[in-house]
C-alpha cells in the first residue's frame, strides 16, 4: 500500500486458482502480455488502491511468491471456482474487506476500490460488484470478511454458483461502463493474441511498464560504447541515496541466478588499495605505469592515467575480462549514455535525475506514491529481489537477437551451430527452473533411524546442553586454578577419585587434588585438570605437579559443544550419519522431515529394447533409464520406472497423464528434438505448459522444461551422455531444492588441464574428464572421445570439465573448473 487509507481497510486478492482448461492447462496469471506476466500488471494496479495484497493460487506458488506477496491456496479440493478463492482470502486477510479481481484480465481501473467502497457505503449494502453496462462482472467485487461464515455454510451444502450466494445478501451494482476494457479477460490463445495486438498497456491500467523508450539506440552503441558486447547497466543517484547499498544487495541475487558480474565504480581520488606501506603503493611510487596484484583467488590492476583527465567508461570497459563477465554494473559515470537505474530517496532532498536524463529506464525509490512516465519502471527500493529480477529481464532483452524479416532463411539453428539465438543460456535456464520450485508438503514425523537421507522440515533445537555438565577432557588430576604451582613444583594430596558417571562427592581444597578420568564431572572447588603425563608420584597419597599450567585447562564446559536452545541442524538440511549421532546424543527420538519426492520417468523411442529382449537391426538397449535410476537412487526419492513408451502420440499422451497424476516430477528421455517422431514437445503444449525447450549447452541442447498439471516436467535429450549431463546440471539441483534442501548447488573445483580441449565460443560445454591429485595439485585429463553418444566416457571419467559459453579452445596448463561425480569412488 503506497498511500494512507482511512478505515475500513482492504486487502486486494488476485484470483489465480483456476485450471486454465481452455488455455491447455496454462496458468493464466503467468501468461505473458507485452513481455510480462499478467499478474505483474495487476499487482502494480492494485498496490496503490489497497492496504495489503494476497495471491490465490493452487499451482506454481513459487513463481507467484517471487512478487513478495503472500500466496494462499484453496482449502476446498479440485478447483471449486472463485467462491473457494473468496473463502481462502477471507480467512487469510487481516483487513475489513477483500477486493477480488481475476488473474486473466490485465487491466484495472485506478479507482476500482474507491468506487466499490463508495457504492457499498452509500447504498448500505453488504457486497459491491462491478457492472460493465451490460452485465454483472461477479469476480470484480468488494466483500466484507465478516461474511465468511455465510460463505462457508453455502459451500458446505455443495453450492458453487456465485450469483446464488450474492442473492443472499444486499448487493450494490457499481457502474464501470467507462472502463469496459478491464473486463476483457483471456480464456483462449486466440484472445491472448488479440489482446496483445489490439490493446497496448497504457495508463491508467498498466503503469510502470518495462518497455524502454522508443527511438533509443542500442546500449552498446551509446556514448562511444560501440563494439562493447557485454550488457552494461548503471546505477545513478545523488550522494547519500544508497547506490552502493543497493548494489551490494542486488549482486548476491544476480550471482544466485548464475551471472558472472563485473562492477565498475567511478572514484575521484586515490584507490583504496593504493595505501602507504603496501607493496603496490611502493611500486607505483617508484614509477611503475601499471601494477598488477595477482593471487589464486583474485587479481587487481592499477594503471597510471597520463592524460590527467577523468576516465571515460569506454576506457574502463576495455580492461574488463570478458571470460568473467555476463553483465557489467556501473556505479558513477552518471553523464555516460548507458541504461541506468536511478536511486531516489526524497529524504536526501535532491531533485530527480530522470527528467533530465533520457537513459534512466527505472526508478528505485522508497516513495512508491511517486508518479513516473510510462517508459520508466518504478521499483521498490526495499525489495532487492524485484530489482534483481528487473535487471535479469532487461539483460535478456538486450541479448535477444535482432531479426531481419526481409532476409531469406537458409538454415535453421541446430546442435551443430556454435551459437543458436533461440537457445537459452545455462544461466537463464537455471534461473527459470529454480523460479518454479517450492518444497513439497506436508512434513512427516520420522523415527531417528528412518530420518537418514531425509531433508529436515523444521530446525532441530537442542533440548539440553552437550556436554550437560562441566567435565574433564583428560585423564589426570583436578584441582583449583588459584592453587596451581607458581615458581616451583609442588606436592598435592590426592583426596579421592572421579569417574565418568561416578562423581567425587567431596570438595577439593588448597593443596589437594582429585584423580579424574575423561568425561567425569569436575569435583566441587576444581576448575583445571593436569593430565597424568604431566605429574609424577610423590610420597604415599601425594603427587607432584610442575609449573606452566593455566586457568581452566583440560576442562569442557557445559554446552561447549551444543548449547541448550541453540539450533543443532537447520531446516533444509539432509540428515547424514553424523547427524544421527548428534541427535541421539541429545535424546531426540524423532524429527520432522519433508516427504520424499515422487519421480516418474520413462524412455521414448521405437528403437529401444529392454534388457533380455533380442535386438533386431537398428535397435538398441535402453541405457537411459538405468542412468536415471542410478542418479535418482542417490537422491533418496521415490522412483516410478514406467519403462519404454513407443513413439506414438496417443501412447505418449497417456503415459504423461499417468505420470503427472502420481508424481511430483516427470522425466522423459528422447523425443524433444525436431525429428518427425519427436512428439513430447507438442503433447506437453497440449497437456501442460512449456517454459523452454532449447539450451545453449553441449551436449544436451534439446531440453524441454515445463509443467504437467501440478507436476514439473523435464524432457531430457535422447543421447545417453546428454541425459546424464542435463540431469546433473538442471534436474538434480531442482530435485534437491524441491525436496526442501537448502544446499543444492554442485561443488566446483579448479584443476590444471592436462589435455588440449577443442571448443568454439557460443555455448557452455561439459567434457568428461578424470581428475586426480598430482604433486599436491588437482589436475584433469579428458576421458577419451567426447561424442554425446559415447557413454563409456561417463564411466571412464569421474568429473565434468566445465567450459563456459565464451571460452575458446583450452590449452595444456590452463586452469578449468570441474564438477566431480557424486558416484565416483
Amino acid at each position: 500500500m503506497t498511500q494512507a487509507h482511512s478505515t475500513p481497510r482492504i486487502t486486494g486478492v488476485i484470483l489465480a486458482g483456476g485450471r486454465g482448461s481452455r488455455m491447455g492447462g496454462q496458468d493464466k496469471g503467468l501468461l505473458e502480455w507485452h513481455g510480462r506476466p499478467l499478474v505483474a500488471y495487476l499487482l502494480e494496479a492494485l498496490q496503490p488502491q489497497v492496504d495489503a495484497i494476497l495471491i490465490n493460487a493452487n499451482r506454481n506458488q513459487a513463481r507467484y511468491q517471487q512478487y513478495h506477496y503472500p500466496v494462499i491456496s484453496d482449502e476446498l479440493s479440485d478447483y471449486q471456482g472463485p467462491l473457494a478463492g473468496f473463502a481462502a482470502a477471507m480467512q487469510a486477510a487481516q483487513t475489513d474487506y477483500i477486493l477480488t479481481i481475476p488473474c486473466d484480465a490485465p487491466e484495472l481501473a485506478a479507482d476500482t476500490a474507491a468506487r466499490l467502497l463508495a457504492a457499498l457505503q452509500g447504498e448500505q449494502a453488504e457486497i459491491a460488484v462491478a457492472h460493465d453496462g451490460e452485465r454483472l462482472q461477479p469476480v470484480h467485487a468488494l466483500l466484507p470478511v465478516s461474511l465468511l461464515p455465510s460463505l462457508q455454510a453455502f459451500l458446505a451444502k455443495g453450492d458453487r454458483k456465485i450469483d446464488l450466494w450474492y442473492a443472499q445478501h444486499r448487493m450494490a451494482s457499481v457502474d464501470f461502463s467507462d472502463c469496459r476494457r478491464m473486463f476483457r479477460n483471456i480464456n483462449t490463445p486466440q484472445q491472448q493474441a488479440e489482446l496483445a495486438e489490439k490493446i497496448p498497456p497504457s495508463p491508467p491500467f498498466a503503469k510502470g511498464g518495462t518497455e524502454e523508450p522508443r527511438g533509443i539506440e542500442s546500449p552498446f552503441e551509446k556514448g562511444g560504447l560501440r563494439g562493447i558486447s557485454l550488457p552494461v547497466i548503471g546505477v545513478c543517484a545523488w550522494s547519500g541515496s544508497g547506490k552502493t547499498t543497493l548494489l551490494t544487495e542486488v549482486i548476491p541475487r544476480l550471482k544466485f541466478a548464475g551471472l558472472r558480474l563485473t562492477v565498475i565504480k567511478h572514484g575521484h581520488h586515490n584507490l583504496e588499495l593504493d595505501t602507504p606501506g603496501k607493496d603496490s603503493y611502493r611500486f607505483r611510487e617508484a614509477g611503475a605505469d601499471q601494477v598488477v596484484l595477482a593471487s589464486r583467488k583474485r587479481m587487481a590492476m592499477m594503471q597510471e592515467c597520463k592524460t590527467q583527465r577523468e576516465p571515460e567508461l569506454v576506457d574502463v570497459l576495455r580492461l574488463v575480462n570478458r571470460d568473467c563477465a555476463d553483465l557489467v554494473l556501473v556505479e558513477g559515470f552518471k553523464h555516460t549514455a548507458i541504461p541506468k537505474i536511478e536511486v531516489y530517496r526524497p529524504s536526501v532532498g535532491k531533485p530527480l535525475l530522470y527528467p533530465n536524463d533520457s537513459h534512466v529506464i527505472a526508478l528505485a525509490t522508497d516513495d512508491m506514491t511517486l508518479d513516473v512516465p510510462a517508459h520508466v519502471t518504478k521499483l521498490d527500493l526495499n525489495q532487492p529481489d524485484s530489482i534483481a529480477e528487473f535487471i535479469l529481464q532487461w539483460r535478456t532483452r538486450q541479448l535477444a537477437p535482432i531479426t531481419n524479416t526481409n532476409a531469406t532463411i537458409r538454415t535453421a539453428p541446430s546442435c551443430a551451430d556454435a551459437r543458436d539465438p533461440s537457445s537459452l543460456s545455462i544461466t537463464e535456464a537455471r534461473s527459470r527452473i529454480m523460479a518454479n520450485l517450492q518444497a513439497v508438503a506436508p512434513a512427516l514425523k520420522r523415527p531417528l533411524r528412518d530420518a537418514l537421507g531425509q531433508v529436515l522440515a523444521q530446525a532441530v533445537i537442542s533440548p539440553l546442553n552437550v556436554p550437560n555438565h562441566v567435565n574433564s577432557a583428560m585423564d589426570g588430576y583436578a584441582l583449583r586454578s588459584d592453587d596451581l604451582p607458581g615458581d616451583d613444583s609442588r606436592a598435592y594430596r590426592v583426596i579421592g577419585k572421579a569417574f565418568a558417571g561416578q562423581a567425587f562427592s567431596g570438595e577439593c581444597g588448597k593443596g589437594e587434588c582429585v584423580r579424574i578420568m575423561t568425561g567425569a564431572s569436575m569435583p566441587v572447588g576444581t576448575d583445571a585438570v593436569v593430565m597424568q603425563e604431566h605429574t609424577e608420584a610423590g610420597a604415599e597419597g601425594y603427587i607432584r605437579i610442575g609449573t606452566g599450567h593455566r586457568v581452566g585447562q583440560n576442562v569442557r564446559q557445559a554446552g561447549e559443544d551444543i548449547a541448550q536452545g541453540s539450533t543443532v541442524l537447520p531446516a533444509g538440511h539432509r540428515v547424514n550419519p553424523a547427524d544421527l549421532a548428534v541427535l541421539a546424543s541429545l535424546g531426540i527420538a524423532e524429527v520432522s522431515v519433508i516427504r520424499p519426492l515422487r519421480v516418474a520417468f520413462f524412455s521414448t523411442g521405437d528403437e529401444l529394447r529392454s534388457i533380455g529382449e533380442t535386438l533386431a537391426e537398428g535397435q538398441v538397449y535402453d541405457s537411459n533409464r538405468y542412468a536415471l535410476y542410478g542418479m535418482l537412487q542417490q537422491l533418496n526419492v521415490e522412483i516410478l520406472d514406467m519403462g519404454v513408451v513407443r513413439d506414438d502420440p496417443a501412447s505418449l499422451e497417456t503415459a504423461l497423464q499417468q505420470a503427472a497424476a502420481t508424481a511430483d516430477v516427470v522425466l522423459t528421455s528422447g523425443g524433444v528434438s525436431v525429428g518427425e517422431a519427436d512428439y513430447i514437445k507438442g503433447i506437453l503444449a497440449k497437456l501442460g505448459q512449456i517454459n523452454f525447450w532449447k539450451i545453449a549447452i553441449k551436449p544436451g541442447r534439446p531440453l524441454a522444461f515445463g509443467t504437467l498439471g501440478k507436476a514439473l516436467f523435464f524432457g531430457l535429450p535422447g543421447n545417453p551422455v546428454a541425459v546424464m549431463v542435463t540431469f546433473l546440471q538442471f534436474v538434480q539441483p531442482a530435485l534437491l531444492k524441491l525436496a526442501g534442501q537448502t544446499d543444492y548447488e554442485p561443488l566446483l573445483l579448479d584443476a590444471i588441464c592436462q589435455s588440449r580441449l577443442k571448443k568454439q565460443p557460443g555455448r557452455t560445454e561439459f567434457q568428461r574428464g578424470v581428475v586426480r591429485r598430482e604433486a599436491g595439485k588437482l589436475v584433469v585429463d579428458k576421458a577419451g572421445y567426447q561424442g554425446s553418444g559415447v557413454l563409456s566416457s561417463m564411466s571412464k571419467g569421474n568429473c565434468l570439465i566445465i567450459l563456459p559459453e565464451e571460452t575458446a579452445t583450452v590449452e595444456l596448463g590452463d586452469v578449468v573448473q570441474v564438477q566431480v561425480f557424486g558416484w565416483s569412488g
